[in-house]
This record gives structure tokens, C-alpha cells and sequence, in this order.
């Protein structure tokens, strides 16, 4: 397996644990994953990420998007 297809596979690992963290439908991800840049985030992070546990990776993923700008109310549907 290539490292391209491992960084896939983890990355859909990471946003699975995010979505069911927040109660998020895949549909009310994307926009999310959209706006505050995901993707990037997580391929730039990889190396450093894909040690540390789900928990852990979630709440950075929750700490990035509020340094974007974001409000984690709006991770939980409420804005």
C-alpha cells in the first residue's frame, strides 16, 4: 500500500471519529471539511498526527477550525 492511500484511509478513520463526535451527517460534513480547509489540514498534519489517538486528533481537528474562525457550535448543529 502507498503512502497516498494510507493518508486516504486514515484521513476517512479521522473523519468518521469527527462526525460521530459532533453527531454530523456526512452530508453536514462536507461543507464543514470545505470551509475551513480539512483536507490540507490533514494531509500537511499526517506525519505528525496519524500517531496519537482518534480522541486526540479530533479535538486538534476541533482546535484548527476555531483558529480559522469557526464556532464549535456550528460543529453541533446549533448555528
Amino acid at each position: 500500500m502507498g503512502k497516498d492511500q494510507q493518508i486516504a484511509i486514515w484521513m476517512n478513520i479521522m473523519m468518521t471519529a469527527f462526525r460521530k463526535r459532533y453527531g454530523l451527517s456526512r452530508s453536514a460534513l462536507v461543507p464543514i471539511i470545505a470551509k475551513y480547509g480539512l483536507i490540507p489540514f490533514l494531509i500537511n498534519q499526517y506525519e505528525l498526527l496519524h500517531y496519537y489517538d482518534n480522541e486526540y486528533i479530533v479535538d486538534d481537528i476541533e482546535k484548527y477550525i476555531v483558529e480559522q474562525g469557526g464556532d464549535t457550535r456550528e460543529l453541533h448543529g446549533i448555528i
